[in-house]
């Protein structure tokens, strides 16, 4: 009944959005640009929100709907939607024109603003993508180490490239995707966080072992955060073996400070990724790291790495946007421990409220950034891999669901604090879930 109830609500709120969607997977497969923006409402027999306009904390759909967003753009809009400054400096320099296809000054300053920040960054290339940043940082790897292998984490996201997709997703069962070499034909092999065994599988490929990328953090994977001690190990075998040491930051990357993450781990790879925040909230990619290895890109080596770039790299746009959220965030250090501590806060009572009612929920991350799992059943403190084997699709897209219909957006369960996000917007999401979790996880879906 709950699930009926709900779907109803959300159609009949959203007749507009209906109307176009009906358009939509006319003439785009299965209406989307992205597959995560259906929001798995598709499954349920709904549809996606078709959003109009974003202000501060609040996204508008077509037909007026407004939700308290904590999906903040895929985690790049960490000043809040439409940030007037933002705005300013994208008008102010659009009458000069936003696309040459030449080198610009702009770009010149956000790469020394991004050294200036972060010591383990002495040199940056630019590209549009996260996606792009790691498949050029592997080849990179490959290039420098003149070896064939590169490890990555198992659920460990880093874009849709033939490169690195494997073992995500649904396809953690060792299956690769449709179209791409098989794992081992593709020169990866994968590992588990927070587990002694992936040291073993280090040590036995260490010869043939170009570079391990991971997340600090799991983003796209679930929210899961890589321990200290293990990354600090990680650090120490591959600089004994000669292997490259890549953390993707496209995620982490000024989300807890302004700066990357790694500063606040103290633990330097020889590479990083980035993108997202250090856009302001348009395209972006870059590779940044220890000069000798980003040096092999240069034109001027002989034996150059070929990183394309693309028609849109260092986008006027992106690196005017970029620095001036930089120049925002460095004057944010009391927005950054408020909106910190309101997330630890936030996912501890979610937590606690989950436990005492034996609901089938955890809320994963790391300070600002809150990810919902959802289990087929409840189990007392699961393991990374119980979370996984009982991940329950279907409810966590009603959970989705009955979000949007309490004006609430959100993805991977929840997501990330906006600096616009309030204590009073806390309050109100640990309600929405105290009036939603028992029907959410115990209603019978078809």
């Amino acid at each position: 009944m709950f699930v009926k109830e709900e779907l109803e609500l959300y159609q009949s709120n959203r007749p507009k959005s209906k109307k176009l969607w009906e358009t939509a997977i006319k003439v785009l497969p299965g209406g989307i640009s992205h597959n995560i923006r259906t929001f798995g409402l598709t499954a349920l027999g709904g549809f996606p929100v078709i959003i109009k306009s974003a202000m501060g904390p609040y996204l508008t759909d077509i037909d007026g709907n407004k939700y308290l967003d904590f999906w903040n753009g895929h985690f790049a809009m960490i000043l809040g939607h439409n940030h007037p400054k933002i705005q300013e400096v994208i008008r102010e320099h659009l009458s000069y024109g936003w696309h040459f296809g030449t080198n610009t000054k702009y770009q010149i300053e956000l790469a020394a603003r991004l050294i200036d920040d972060n010591p383990g960054i002495e040199k940056v290339r630019f590209c549009t993508s996260g996606t792009e940043a790691t498949m050029y940082a592997t080849r990179l790897a490959r290039a420098y180490t003149k070896r064939r292998l590169v490890a990555k984490a198992v659920m460990g996201w880093h874009g849709a490239s033939d490169t690195l997709c494997y073992d995500v997703g649904g396809l953690v069962d060792g299956k690769a995707p449709l179209g791409q070499l098989k794992a081992e034909d593709a020169g990866i092999i994968t590992f588990e966080i927070n587990n002694d065994k992936a040291f073993d599988i280090i040590k036995k490929n260490s010869a043939d072992l170009a570079a391990v990328i991971l997340e600090p953090l799991l983003g796209g994977g679930g929210g899961f955060p890589v321990d200290i001690d293990f990354l600090t190990r990680l650090r120490e075998e591959t600089e004994k073996a000669g292997i490259l040491l890549i953390f993707d930051e496209v995620i982490t990357g000024y989300r807890f400070r302004d700066s990357l993450f790694q500063n606040e781990l103290k633990i330097l790879p020889d590479l990083t990724t980035m993108g997202k925040i250090i856009g302001g909230g348009l395209p972006i990619g870059a590779i940044g790291g220890k000069n000798e290895i980003i040096e092999r890109s240069s034109p001027q080596n002989e034996n150059q790495v070929l990183i394309g770039g693309g028609t849109f790299s260092g986008y006027p746009l992106s690196m005017i946007a970029g620095l001036e959220t930089l120049n925002l965030l460095r004057e944010s250090q009391q927005n950054y421990s408020r909106i910190n501590d309101e997330g630890d806060n936030l996912r501890n009572l979610l937590n606690q409220f989950f436990n005492e009612e034996k609901l089938p929920m955890l809320a994963i991350g790391h300070k600002s950034m809150i990810m919902l799992h959802i289990m087929s059943k409840w189990i007392e403190n699961p393991s990374f891999k119980e979370i996984i084997e009982y991940k329950d699709k279907n409810r966590e897209a009603l959970l989705q669901l009955a979000l949007f219909n309490r004006k609430i957006s959100g993805l991977h369960g929840l997501g990330a604090l906006s600096m616009v996000n309030t204590h009073e917007h806390m309050s109100q999401i640990l309600e929405v879930f105290k009036e939603i979790s028992h029907s959410v996880s115990n209603s019978p879906i078809k």
